[in-house]
C-alpha cells in the first residue's frame, strides 16, 4: 500500500522479527531482523507469493502447508473487511492465477487466522528457528511478530551480523 504508515500502535519492535502486512498481504514494513531471518526469497514485499510462489518456500518452511493455510486465512478474513477487501481481491486474484495450489486451498473449506501460532523456518546460515508468532489487526493492517521459543532465543542475536 504506497504512502501507508504504520499507525503508532504497530510500532516494531527492535529484538524480535517483525512486519506490517496490508490487507493484500504487502509488506508495509520489516524490521531488520524479519528481514535477515527471511533472507532465502527473492522478493519480499508480498507474503502470499513468498509462500505460494518462491521456490525458496520448500525448503525455508519448516511447515510449509500451515503457512499456505495462514495465508489464505489471512486473504479469507481480509476479503470480508471493507478496510481491506479491495487490496486482498488483488492479492487473491493474482495468486488464483499464478499457484495451483492456492487455487484448490482457496475453493476448500474455510480456514481461520491464528493470532497465536508457531513459525518455524529453516535459515541457511542458522538452522531451525522456532517462534511464537502473534497477530494482532489494526486499522487495515496486521503486525506480526516473531518471539523466539529459547533454543532460537540464543541464536537470533546473530541475524544482526548477517546481511539483510
Amino acid at each position: 500500500m504506497p504512502g501507508t504508515t504504520v499507525p503508532q500502535a504497530l510500532a516494531l519492535p527492535e529484538r524480535e522479527p517483525a512486519v506490517v502486512l496490508d490487507g493484500g498481504l504487502l509488506v508495509v514494513e520489516a524490521n531488520r531482523r524479519w528481514r535477515t531471518l527471511h533472507v532465502p526469497f527473492a522478493d519480499l514485499s508480498d507474503v502470499g507469493r513468498m509462500v505460494f510462489r518462491d521456490p525458496a518456500a520448500a525448503s525455508f518452511f519448516v511447515d510449509r502447508r500451515h503457512e499456505e493455510h495462514d495465508v489464505v486465512a489471512a486473504l479469507l478474513d481480509a476479503v470480508d473487511d471493507e478496510h481491506t477487501r479491495q487490496a486482498a481481491r488483488a492479492a487473491v486474484r493474482r495468486l488464483r492465477e499464478e499457484s495451483p495450489r492456492f487455487e484448490s486451498l482457496w475453493g476448500g473449506r474455510r480456514l481461520r487466522l491464528k493470532l497465536l501460532d508457531t513459525y518455524a523456518v529453516r535459515h541457511p546460515d542458522l538452522g531451525v528457528l522456532t517462534f511464537d508468532r502473534r497477530t494482532f489487526r489494526r486499522d487495515g493492517l496486521l503486525l506480526r511478530v516473531a518471539t523466539p521459543r529459547p533454543a532460537t532465543s540464543r541464536l537470533l542475536p546473530l541475524l544482526d551480523h548477517l546481511p539483510a
